[in-house]
């Protein structure tokens, strides 16, 4: 998954983040997040604003799992 395939901008402030920081500082403790360790919400880092994640992003997501999965194991 490229950079540019993870940055989302936020409907709200107009910031734009990576996905993987916002699932590490924002998500960070957030019951949905850790119970089915999957959400389709994000939430800005900037303003908290919660808002749906862009189809694209999903898309990126679920080819970075395929390919996870797919990974030799040593």
């Amino acid at each position: 998954m490229s950079y540019e395939e993870r940055q989302i901008t936020c409907p709200k402030c107009g910031y734009k983040f990576d996905i993987l920081y916002a699932r590490a500082f924002s998500c960070q403790g957030c019951p949905r997040l850790s119970s089915t360790l999957s959400c389709e919400l994000i939430r800005c880092p900037n303003c908290d604003h919660e808002f749906p994640t862009p189809r694209n992003v999903v898309k990126a997501v679920q080819a970075l799992k395929r390919w996870g999965l797919r990974r030799p194991t040593f």
